[in-house]
């Protein structure tokens, strides 16, 4: 299965790390100590399947550290949330791409360390379709 979430949206992808934290999404976040809530500017991701017929697609966000919680959206600047279902995904025949919108919004009551480094974890799940 190749259904996984890259910089880029053209060959050859540049792809995030899958689980070794080499390669993590990241966004800088900007604490001012208000009390306030600050969000970080907004990330484009691309979800890029190639090889099979993906149905079924779901995105989530899992493993929010303490204090910061990262979203993700289908819409520029819109309709944040844990997860996004994604329309299917059909690669059989070329590589098909889908534009994630991603930020994270950390609690700035003091409780997060300004050098604090939260890399996110997104699961992406679908149904595999060889033809």
């Amino acid at each position: 299965m190749s259904l996984q979430i890259s910089k880029n949206n053209t060959p050859v992808y540049d792809y995030f790390s899958t689980g070794d934290d080499s390669d993590p999404i990241t966004r800088s976040v900007t604490l001012d100590g208000d009390g306030t809530p600050d969000a970080s500017g907004e990330l484009t991701a691309y979800l890029v399947a190639t090889d099979f017929n993906y149905t079924g697609i779901t995105v989530t966000v899992t493993g929010n550290p303490t204090g910061v919680t990262w979203e993700i959206s289908l819409t520029s600047g819109a309709s944040f949330g844990a997860s996004v279902s994604p329309a299917d995904m059909d690669a059989l025949v070329s590589d098909q791409v889908t534009t994630l919108y991603m930020r994270a919004t950390v609690v700035d009551d003091g409780s997060v360390s300004t050098s604090n480094i939260a890399a996110p974890k997104f699961n992406v799940s679908a149904t595999e379709n060889a033809a």
